[in-house]
């Protein structure tokens, strides 16, 4: 049985880097600092800090791409006046 591999999870980094310095870094430079630091491995940066990079490499097409809105949108229109407030009596101006 082998060992749970740990993610590094450069988001969280990056942020923790940005909040600290003010300075937003891409993620290949944050992994690439913490290589050059010594904080990780190459081989960790390549198999635990892995940049995500879509869906594509796992899907053919991306579902937002090809679904269709069954009812689009309306707008509201509250100018109109469907009658209701002149049945109770009621003046609108």
């Amino acid at each position: 049985m082998s060992l749970p591999k740990n993610s590094i999870n450069l988001v969280y980094i990056r942020a923790a880097i940005e909040a600290a310095t003010g300075v937003r870094l891409s993620l290949e430079d944050v992994r690439r600092y913490l290589i050059e630091e010594g904080l990780i491995t190459k081989k960790q940066a390549r198999e635990e800090a892995t940049i995500f990079r879509g869906y594509n490499e796992f899907y053919d097409y991306d579902y937002a791409d090809i679904k269709k809105e069954a009812n689009p949108p309306q707008e509201l229109d509250f100018q109109k006046d469907d009658g209701k407030q002149e049945a109770r009596g009621e003046d609108i101006p």
